[in-house]
């Protein structure tokens, strides 16, 4: 279930009539609707057809709010589509931007966190502080029908300290770590479905702020009262090898499976130090720097998660520039090695990240490709030694043979090995089957370089 909408609507005032839109799951857009504010949430993969619905709107005469990731990386290029423009969190920002619709004063850019804002061109009003993340209402998931998703969503902290090349969070979000109440977040999950997932930064908390106390004790805490509530939930979320490393990292990691957390996302990045050192990885696995990066010592966290009844997914970015053909095929074997279920990706610099801003102006981005190039099968900038071609037909490659139904099987037989369990079994079992499928579509929809 996505969460910004359902959070924006459990913002939104008892007096103001909410409707929620999700075009993933098929929800049409109803262009005649008598509604006062459209607001849209915009990912880079769907600028294009975000500022296609805004545009649609605009022209009706409707008041048109557009936030999200990709706003915040181009808010100038939003506010040609749209009456006004979010930028940043919400929480700061949503009632009082419902507040100056109704009274016909919406300024062009509300800005939450401590952004320069000399650039934007308009009326801006701007909160310099980021949300507490305190008192926050449950979202509003009664809005959408909950049967039709796998899982619900749910979040406990916001930030990153890792500062990864290829990732604008910690840009977006700020590198301290930020906690909700403990309290809160019990009473919300206790409301939730059998399966959820948690869209924290890391699951298990950051090895650079571990001399922080607060941080370790923050997770032991509330995988402890997690742990008191009914039996029977299983969860899911993103988390680093790096809690295997670092002080009471391996107790967390237990309290959190004895929760119900039964499959992490790892961004593994690389299985090379070279590779490491340019996606800027290597801090989040706890290396002291790229050189000291091991392959081993990876492989020794993967099995030690695993034995602990949690599966590991690994995203894996190839692309980078010393990266070659042999790069994809090695991954997939690793993979195949540990049991890790693959998400091997060609690069994506995405807008906001490091990465982007230096290829940009290297002049390796490829400025003729629209957005929705930048949700996958599509190559968007110049790589030094492969081609377009080569790239798109590896990564497909790579991903047709990681899932095949032999791979499949033996990948959920190995989460079931260490947590015999039915629920754990068909969830690994059909998470992996809708992912091959994902897959196979995306390689087929997308044209050939």
């Amino acid at each position: 279930m996505p969460l910004a909408p359902t959070l924006l609507a459990a913002l939104t005032p008892d007096e103001h009539e909410v409707c929620l839109v999700d075009m993933f799951f098929g929800d049409k857009v109803d262009y005649e609707s008598d509604v006062d504010v459209v607001a849209i949430t915009v990912r880079t993969p769907l600028a294009v057809i975000a500022y296609e619905i805004a545009d649609s709107f605009l022209k009706k005469g409707k008041k048109v709010i557009l936030g999200g990731p990709h706003i915040f990386a181009f808010p100038e290029e939003a506010k040609q589509h749209a009456t006004a423009v979010a930028i940043g969190e919400g929480e700061g920002l949503w009632p009082i931007i419902l507040k100056d619709a109704e009274q016909n004063k919406l300024k062009d850019f509300y800005v939450c966190g401590p952004y320069g804002v000399e650039r934007l061109d308009g009326a801006v009003y701007h909160k310099k502080e980021r949300p507490t993340l305190k008192n926050l209402p449950m979202m509003r998931r009664d809005l959408l029908p909950r049967e039709r998703y796998f899982m619900d969503s749910i979040f406990t902290t916001r930030g990153c300290p890792n500062h990864c090349r290829f990732c604008p969070v910690t840009d977006i979000f700020g590198p301290k770590i930020r906690h909700r109440p403990i309290d809160e977040v019990v009473a919300e999950i206790e409301t939730l479905g059998r399966r959820y997932f948690s869209v924290d930064d890391s699951v298990f908390g950051h090895p650079q702020i571990v001399d922080r106390p607060q941080e370790n004790q923050y997770y032991l805490d509330l995988y402890r009262e997690l742990g008191r509530l009914r039996r029977g939930r299983l969860w899911t979320g993103a988390g680093g090898l790096s809690a295997v490393n670092y002080k009471n990292g391996r107790k967390i990691l237990e309290l959190a499976a004895e929760s119900g957390l039964c499959s992490i996302a790892a961004g593994l990045e690389s299985i090379s130090a070279k590779g490491q050192k340019q996606s800027g990885g290597w801090k989040k696995l706890h290396y002291t720097s790229p050189d000291a990066f091991d392959i081993e010592r990876m492989k020794t966290n993967i099995r030690t998660i695993q034995s602990l009844g949690i599966e590991v997914k690994g995203f894996f970015i190839i692309g980078w520039d010393e990266d070659t053909t042999e790069t994809y095929r090695r991954t997939l074997d690793f993979c195949d090695e540990c049991n890790v279920i693959p998400f091997i990706f060609t690069l994506t610099p995405m807008p906001g990240s490091q990465i982007y801003r230096e290829y940009l102006e290297q002049g390796r981005i490829l400025t003729d490709r629209p957005w929705d190039h930048y949700g996958g099968g599509h190559i968007v900038y110049a790589h030094p030694i492969m081609s377009e071609q080569e790239m798109f037909d590896l990564n497909a490659e790579v991903m047709t043979k990681g899932y095949s139904m032999r791979r499949i099987l033996k990948r959920t037989l190995q989460a079931v090995r260490y947590r015999f369990s039915f629920d754990v079994a068909t969830n690994s079992f059909f998470t992996q089957v809708g992912l091959r499928k994902a897959y196979r579509q995306l390689y087929e929809q997308s044209p050939r370089p």
